[in-house]
């Protein structure tokens, strides 16, 4: 399989990124270490590894939004690179705010919790159960988690290898240049 190409070897499409085999084995990874691992095997080891999955497929889901979100506006779809490192910029930048900042890291842990919710709420209704509050999600302020930073550069590599092949995919005289 090629980057860019869903497993049926068809041209891009918006939020196609999500399907590479690295983003997808990224988010198998965090929900096995988060639920499993952890639990099993608390260690270091287990923290960092869900700092690298969740590094490694955020902001190839920010980007996967992004195109979803301004699909409408474009006739003939090209992933974005200028997309991807403005994902990569925003995940590094807000994950170490909440990795350094007991406020930033407090304020993630009600986010987390509020986008939770409703599984949580369906899963009481579903049961006759009392619908519970929104609450906040476990987390560490902890310096040392910016070591898994480098992560980073995973869904660089792959928004670069998925906006060049799209870029080959179309004749020169259409292109402005070689990066969309």
């Amino acid at each position: 399989m090629r980057v860019g190409r869903t497993s049926a070897g068809t041209k891009a499409f918006p939020a196609s990124g999500l399907l590479h085999p690295v983003v997808l084995g990224a988010v198998v990874l965090l929900v096995l270490n988060d639920h499993v691992f952890k639990a099993r095997w608390p260690s270091w080891w287990t923290g960092k590894l869900s700092d690298v999955a969740g590094l490694a497929m955020f902001p190839v889901l920010l980007q996967a939004l992004w195109e979803q979100a301004s699909r409408r506006r474009e006739r003939d779809f090209r992933p974005s690179f200028a997309v991807m490192v403005g994902a990569v910029v925003l995940t590094g930048l807000c994950f170490a705010a909440t990795k350094i900042s007991p406020d930033a890291g407090n304020a993630w842990r009600w986010a987390l919790g509020g986008l939770q919710w409703p599984f949580f709420a369906l899963r009481g209704w579903l049961q006759g159960l009392r619908i519970p509050p929104v609450r906040p999600t476990q987390h560490a302020v902890d310096i040392t988690d910016l070591l898994t930073l480098p992560s980073l550069f995973i869904p660089l590599w792959l928004g670069w290898r998925r906006a060049r092949e799209q870029a080959a995919r179309i004749p020169a005289r259409e292109q402005s240049s070689p990066l969309p």
